[in-house]
This record gives C-alpha cells, structure tokens and sequence, in this order.
C-alpha cells in the first residue's frame, strides 16, 4: 500500500495524541456504542416484531372455525357494484354451533342461490362470525412489514439519541471552551495592543 505522506484520519479519537480530548473518546464510545445497538438492536426489534406478527396469526387459525350454515333468504348470483361484480354478499344464515345450539346471523358470504343453499363462514371459539383467518403470501407480507416498521422506529430512536448524546457533548465542549478562553484570552489581547 502506497503512503502519500499525510496521516490518515480514520479512527482518530482512538488514537494517542496531545490534541485528543476526553470528550473526543467519550464521543468515540458513544457512537461505537450506537452502531452495535442499531445493528443488534435492530435485528432483535425486527425479528421480535415479525414472530409477534406470526404468532398472532397462529392464535387466529387456532381459533377461527370454517362453519356450514344454511341462507334463510334467497341471495343473487352476483351484485353490481361501481368497480365491478361484487363476490361476497351480506346474508343471513342459520346454523348449529359446537354445542348444537341453532344460532343465526348475518354475514359475508359467497354470493349463491336460494333459502336453504349451503354456504361456508367463519366464526370464533365464542360462535361469533368474523373474517377467515390470514394465510401464505398475507401473513409474510404482515410480516414483513411489521418487521421494517419496528426497525425504522428503532433506528428513530437510536439517532435520536445518538443527536442527544452529541447535543450534550457540544455544549460541554463549549463550556470547556468558554473556560480556557477566559484563561488565555486576556493574555492574548496585552500582546496585541
């Protein structure tokens, strides 16, 4: 490796050197300290987020249940709507829970025939209708998505902090400034009148 003769500045607050302050080492640490969290901490946040969202969708698929019911009034084949053909259609049904219990409700449904025809929904462990649950390509985008959330809010905080911690360095740099100022400056002004 060829030397142009100038030193190299990277690195220089870990450096010996009379000009080095102990305000330049503790911003040394600072900002080390900074990456690891934003690198590891970010890893953890992102991970803790994503399996978070996982395992709300595991809690989903245990307790949602695809029931059989039956329209109790007849529902068109399809609805139009001003973006298309409408595929799900507010209906209501009958059906026998868990405990053989003849429940009734309505919900989304497949668009279908008659009073009588036999249409599939989902409920949960109480018998309430509800949404199926998600799966596949919904439950990875989630995911993904929770996961890049929490790591944009972590590294947020980790510069916040770090601009705190730099904010709170400079002010006592110029503290210490101020000080030896008052100490040299005034020798400084004899000399030159």
């Amino acid at each position: 490796m060829r030397s142009n003769g100038r030193t190299s500045t990277r690195f220089w607050r870990w450096r010996r050197s009379p000009l080095r302050r102990r305000s330049d080492v503790v911003e040394a640490w600072i900002v080390l300290a900074l990456w690891v969290l934003a690198l590891v901490g970010g890893a953890a946040v992102t991970l803790a987020a994503g399996s978070a969202v996982v395992h709300i969708h595991e809690r989903h698929r245990a307790e949602r249940y695809a029931v059989q019911a039956e329209l109790t009034e007849a529902v068109s084949a399809a609805v139009p709507t001003a973006d298309g053909v409408k595929a799900q259609v507010r209906a209501p049904v009958r059906w026998r829970d868990r405990y053989g219990v003849v429940q009734t409700a309505t919900v989304s449904v497949e668009a279908s025939g008659p009073a009588g025809s036999k249409v599939v929904f989902w409920t949960d462990r109480w018998g309430t209708p509800t949404t199926p649950p998600v799966t596949g390509a919904g439950v990875a985008a989630q995911t993904l998505a929770a996961g890049a959330l929490a790591l944009g809010a972590w590294g947020g905080l980790v510069v916040a902090v770090g601009c705190a911690a730099r904010g709170c360095l400079d002010r006592f740099r110029m503290d210490q400034w101020a000080k030896e100022w008052a100490e040299v400056g005034p020798a400084w002004r004899r000399r030159t009148t």
